[in-house]
């Protein structure tokens, strides 16, 4: 069992990356976008709103997260220092959209290698390798400086991401 408290902001229960996540781009920095994700999710801004997994201001998704909730009843700061992990709830999780395709093996390297170096390492592979900005698993170009590829995870999952928002190219 881990000190929650140690954790940083960003890594969240389940091996995502916060700082790459559309929502909390948007609620960081472009308050158009966080408007255009709301009415997608059929939400207001302000339910929409995410500060990070380990936050106070959650979005309506992360405040209903299964695996946040069963990691706290456990006392856990990461579904992987769990017993049953990965345990099922976590598969349809990861599995359910392209963004978590590499959730397990981060499980894994947080378990090797610690948190903090984990989002230091996470970090670099949302950065656009041109400008250095974090983009999310769905900008298929960089927001600030339009290169394509927006950044490593892309370029790795770019058939996946791109069939996931229906489109070809």
């Amino acid at each position: 069992m881990r000190d929650v408290e140690a954790v940083p902001r960003l890594a969240s229960v389940c091996g995502l990356y916060c700082g790459a996540c559309s929502v909390f781009l948007a609620t960081q920095e472009d308050p158009v976008r966080l408007e255009q994700l709301a009415s997608r999710l059929g939400q207001t801004p302000e339910e929409t709103r995410c500060e990070g997994c380990r936050s106070g201001t959650l979005s309506k998704h992360c405040r209903t997260c299964q695996l946040a909730a069963c990691a706290a009843e456990r006392g856990h700061a990461f579904c992987g220092e769990c017993p049953e992990f990965p345990c099922a709830p976590f598969e349809a999780f990861r599995t359910a959209m392209p963004h978590r395709r590499d959730i397990l093996a981060d499980m894994n390297r947080i378990a090797e290698g610690g948190a903090t170096a984990w989002v230091g390492e996470i970090r670099q592979r949302y950065a656009c390798a041109a400008c250095g900005i974090l983009n999310s698993a769905y900008d298929l170009a960089c927001r600030f400086c339009g290169e394509t590829p927006g950044n490593a995870y892309i370029a790795e999952h770019g058939e996946a991401i791109r069939a996931h928002l229906g489109r070809r190219t």
